[in-house]
């Protein structure tokens, strides 16, 4: 009972405050409301100008016994709810904030396998950059080397053609060296024929009866073969044909010394070799004049160069 007793009062100072404040808060409450009353504007009248409208309110039968239906029908009476305990005043605990839970110790990451992966990244990329760069100089190496290959066989076949060009020359001097001895030997040839005496032409007739060959001189036709091989050979360009080649021919001539035929019977020149033997044959007249008595007038005789190598 004394503990009851001691409670009690302890009670009744801690609902004070609480009972001060509600007393307090419905005070503010009804001065709200007054002040709210007197400040409240007055309501303003409005004048509607115009013609009177008349209105009839017009009510049905159905209407009209509904309405009386309602009033007939008792109402409920309305029944006052019970009154409300009040709720026993229970001490006010102090608030107290919320001490806040304590916050878990997160991990610490292990930063040994970040610097590894950065250390592999590293490497890694440096090991990409030398192989690149491995290649770039393995490529510089295989182009210059190309490079000097090409040069050397530009320089091989400038060289090839140089030589070429040289023994293109060489035989082109080589051939007009030829030709100049060819050219040399039948002038010399030509001064030789043309330093021999000529053959003095025998008496045209005799008076008396020639002895031996039924009457032909043979001195005199042995010379008339003579002269028309000389003024032929003279004749001819020798250039033209094949070095200890024979070619033998038969041209047919009239009085006077004209050849008016030509005729290969064996000869193996080519085409200009041939021409030049018939030029030589048809270039000047055949000896005639003194040779009357022997004249022939188909002459076979035989073309070679040198002479002395074709006896």
């Amino acid at each position: 009972m004394h503990a009851d007793a001691l409670q009690r009062p302890r009670e009744t100072e801690d609902l004070a405050p609480a009972v001060t404040m509600a007393l307090a808060l419905h005070v503010g409450l009804a001065a709200v409301l007054l002040l709210a009353g007197w400040l409240e504007a007055p309501p303003r009248r409005v004048s509607v100008a115009g013609p009177v409208v008349e209105a009839a309110l017009v009510i049905s039968a159905a209407d009209l016994a509904r309405a009386e239906r309602a009033a007939e029908t008792p109402r409920p009476q309305e029944v006052a709810p019970p009154p409300q305990p009040r709720p026993e005043p229970r001490p006010q605990d102090s608030p107290a904030p919320p001490q806040p839970a304590p916050q878990e110790q997160l991990p610490v990451p292990d930063t040994r396998e970040q610097e590894a992966a950065a250390r592999l990244a590293l490497e890694r990329e440096q090991r990409a950059r030398e192989e690149a760069e491995e290649r770039r100089r393995q490529e510089q190496a295989d182009l210059t080397e190309r490079r000097k290959q090409e040069e050397a066989e530009r320089r091989q076949r400038l060289r090839e053609q140089q030589l070429a060009q040289l023994q293109e020359i060489r035989r082109q001097r080589e051939e007009a060296a030829r030709r100049a001895r060819l050219e040399e030997q039948r002038l010399q040839q030509l001064a030789d024929r043309e330093a021999e005496p000529t053959p003095s032409p025998a008496p045209a007739a005799r008076t008396g009866p020639v002895s031996g060959n039924e009457g032909t001189d043979t001195g005199l036709l042995a010379q008339y073969k003579i002269a028309m091989h000389q003024t032929a050979h003279s004749n001819w360009n020798r250039v033209l044909a094949p070095e200890r080649v024979r070619c033998e021919v038969r041209f047919t001539q009239i009085p006077g010394g004209e050849v008016i035929n030509v005729e290969f019977i064996r000869c193996p020149y080519d085409a200009q070799g041939r021409e030049s033997v018939e030029r030589a044959l048809r270039r000047s007249p055949m000896p005639y004049q003194g040779f009357e008595s022997v004249f022939e007038r188909q002459v076979t005789l035989t073309f070679c160069y040198p002479e002395e190598a074709c006896r």
